[in-house]
């Protein structure tokens, strides 16, 4: 990846577009301090990967994240008492993000029930930054970006198939070939 510069205000939203390959991801998850960039990179003040930026980030990662073997509910209560929630709060999280199979075993989710349940660990706590890679347009999903807004939150996005997502973000950029087109 070159040429990227990002500035996302608390408030705003960003959506980053792009074709399979053009480092959309790559883009978020160097943010998320889960690969390095190549440049500097400071989240919420402090670098990528710090704890206390963790804390007060929404992750939802693309695809199927979660480990085989556990059931929806233990992987949503993992994520919430690593970021010192209990079940209470990851409950919350899972009627915000629309998710209603909390005993299904992982693998066994659906695509759609896999980004719900993502989008449902994102949303635990009160996140200052929401970071969501090809989310869905769910109802819940347009809810949860809305509301971070209205409390200040950013939100930073990555899909190659943005439909109505640039409008509810309201800026947007196009990756090619793991830069900035």
């Amino acid at each position: 990846m070159s040429g990227i510069n990002l500035d996302l205000a608390s408030g705003k939203g960003l959506l980053i577009t792009g074709g399979r390959g053009s480092g959309k991801s790559s883009v978020l998850r160097a943010v998320m301090g889960l690969a390095g960039p190549g440049g500097d990179i400071t989240v919420l003040g402090l670098p990528p990967g710090h704890p206390d930026a963790l804390a007060r980030i929404g992750w939802a990662p693309q695809a199927w994240p979660f480990t085989y073997g556990i059931r929806a509910e233990e992987a949503i209560n993992m994520v919430a008492a690593l970021k010192g929630y209990g079940p209470a709060e990851a409950a919350q999280a899972m009627k915000d993000a629309g998710f209603t199979a909390p005993s299904t075993l992982a693998p066994l989710l659906e695509i759609e029930q896999c980004r719900q349940l993502s989008l449902a660990c994102a949303l635990i706590g009160t996140p200052d930054l929401l970071v969501l890679d090809d989310p869905w347009e769910f109802t819940e999903t347009e809810t949860a970006i809305r509301q971070a807004f209205d409390r200040g939150a950013a939100v930073l996005a990555a899909s190659s198939d943005p439909g109505g997502l640039p409008a509810l973000l309201g800026a947007s950029f196009h990756l090619t070939d793991g830069g900035r087109g």
